[in-house]
């Protein structure tokens, strides 16, 4: 076997190292030539654009790419409804190459039909449901032709049929006839809606504590009635909103659908039969407190929640009771409140017995409660006791939370309503009405800058006589979530021994603008204004300006103010935790 000469060896070798460049990672640009809506889909999807930064790319493997670009462009191109374009791609000097796209025309829709197959037909809202669906549908005559709208648009056709009696519904048949000639497009589909499902039996798993019935009849719905998904929704919302249950899982099995019925499983997990809460409270208006909390329930073994609340405070002092019945299938809950509280608020001190009984309703963002309720009260302004008070009240209340996130507001409202009146002169010292309304507002048009918060509180008493009106009832301004810079209920009327009592009308307002500084903490800049007075023809608003911290906490939003109140000029702080109300 002939030897190899070591020079022929060495030449072999140089002439591999010399051939190495061809497999190195080449670098080049890419620059496309398209309307603007086209050339970001191209940028976003083009394996010519994103192997830029392969670091395994050769000459050879750009070659392959570039030679399939103009198909690979064509096919994202149809999906926007070109179906005629004309695409290339050009070397323009070196290593860099340009995407040229003449995009032609797109196509547009001349005929949709839509068609609902099956027992919905028969449905005496057939009409109704076919006109929700053409409303849904995202590509009507007249449209350019879009890949995402006419799969989005299919999707909710479905949706509407399945989360409403029907959840075995399915598209049959599915066609979209382009002709790329006359760029016109007719889409067709064909759903079968299935049999009409009923809710079957309820399985509930982990109830242990409590009677039963106090998971079923949270249910607004019984076994025979129509399925709808929303109303399983309402079901788990109504649970986990329960006392009783610390974990809620409710389902439709549809692997188990019997005779066109759908049994509704429902897994719970229970809180204890009881809770005891022990607390120490600081308020920078009242100094520290004592908390103390019992609740128990499963009353008579009947699933009722009894509670009873110590909150002893420098200045307020309140022992309460209430009791509490589940809610009921038609979404109402019932609860009876009692009430023994002493005040000695700005001179003005008061001790008070209420009791009420109230229909409760919660849905969704909103809660709507009804009641009658009974104040008596005692109250000693400076040194000057005066007349014993009382009122019989029927009420209504109305609150709407609606914040894109409870625990760090950025957007959204907050509304609270209240109207009351005594019933004619019956076990009231005088007869009134009370009206009361306050509302926040969240506005970030860019978070990363900072939140807008803007208050305001509006509340008016009609009565024949103030002096008899029960001055919880009545008005005072000032402190957290009022007039800030002002002590705690200081804006008022002037009464004896420089004591301060209740108004008949009040309205304070408030602009912060709440700036980012790092995650979860924001410096807010605010002006407060407000007052509470006789009459609107007496009424003088009162300004503050302030700083304030803002620590958004895992338990709730966290503020700390100092503000500085415009009649006096004095420097007052303020801390608050949660949300307005």
């Amino acid at each position: 076997m002939p030897r190899t000469h070591p020079l022929a060896l060495s030449s072999a070798l140089t002439l591999a190292l010399c051939a190495a460049p061809a497999w190195a990672k080449v670098d080049y640009t890419v620059s496309v030539e398209a309307p603007a809506a086209l050339a970001t889909l191209l940028n976003d999807h083009l394996e010519l654009i994103s192997a830029r930064n392969d670091a395994d790319l050769d000459d050879f493997q750009l070659q392959a790419i570039i030679k399939e670009t103009p198909s690979a462009a064509q096919a994202l191109l149809e999906t926007e409804g070109y179906f005629t374009a004309r695409i290339r791609v050009e070397e323009q000097g070196a290593q860099h190459y340009v995407l040229k796209v003449d995009a032609g025309e797109p196509v547009i829709i001349d005929d949709v039909t839509l068609q609902l197959n099956g027992p919905i037909r028969q449905q005496a809202d057939y009409q109704q449901r076919l006109a929700a669906v053409l409303e849904a549908w995202a590509l009507p005559m007249g449209a350019p032709y879009r890949q995402d709208d006419w799969s989005s648009s299919k999707r909710a056709m479905l949706r509407l049929l399945t989360i409403d009696r029907f959840p075995l519904a399915r598209i049959i048949k599915s066609q979209a006839d382009i002709d790329p000639q006359t760029h016109r497009g007719q889409l067709l589909v064909q759903v079968d809606s299935g049999p009409l499902i009923r809710f079957g039996p309820t399985h509930i798993s982990g109830n242990q504590r409590y009677p039963l019935t106090v998971a079923t009849g949270l249910a607004d719905f019984r076994q025979g009635d129509p399925y709808q998904q929303k109303k399983l929704l309402d079901y788990q919302s109504a649970l986990e909103q329960s006392p009783h249950y610390s974990g809620v899982v409710v389902s439709a099995d549809m692997a188990r659908i019997e005779q066109d019925q759908v049994p509704v499983e429902v897994s719970l997990t229970e809180f204890p039969k009881q809770k005891l809460e022990l607390g120490l409270t600081y308020d920078s208006e009242d100094g520290p407190g004592t908390r103390i909390g019992y609740d128990y329930y499963n009353l008579f073994g009947k699933g009722w929640t009894g509670s009873v609340l110590l909150d002893w405070k420098n200045s307020d002092r309140n022992l309460s009771f209430g009791l509490g019945f589940p809610r009921q299938a038609n979404g109402y809950s019932h609860s009876i409140t009692s009430s023994f509280k002493q005040t000695d608020i700005q001179g003005v001190k008061t001790t008070a017995i209420d009791a009420g009984a109230w229909r409760i309703r919660s849905h969704d963002k909103i809660n709507a409660r009804f009641g009658v309720e009974f104040i008596q009260e005692k109250e000693t302004i400076g040194n000057t006791p005066s007349n014993n008070t009382r009122a019989l009240l029927g009420a209504f209340g109305w609150t709407r939370r609606d914040v894109d996130d409870p625990l760090r507001p950025r957007s959204g409202t907050l509304l609270d309503v209240s109207l009351s009146s005594t019933l004619g002169s019956l076990l009231s010292t005088t007869s009134f009405v009370r009206g009361y309304a306050r509302g926040v507002s969240y506005w970030s048009p860019w978070p990363k800058y900072g939140t807008l918060l803007t208050r305001l509180e509006l509340g008016q008493v009609w009565a024949k006589d103030s002096d008899e009106v029960p001055s919880s009832q009545l008005f005072r301004a000032g402190g957290s979530n009022s007039v800030r810079g002002y002590d705690y209920q200081s804006l008022g009327l002037p009464g004896p021994d420089g004591a301060v009592v209740g108004g008949r009308v009040v309205a304070t307002a408030t602009l912060e603008y709440q700036i980012p500084v790092a995650k979860d903490w924001a410096i807010a800049l605010f002006h407060d204004a407000g007052n509470a007075a006789q009459s609107w023809q007496s009424f003088k608003l009162e300004h503050a300006n302030g700083v304030g911290l803002r620590w958004l906490s895992p338990v709730a939003p966290l503020s700390m103010d100092i503000a500085k109140a415009e009649k006096d000029g004095k420097l007052r702080w303020n801390m608050s935790l949660g949300l307005a109300f």
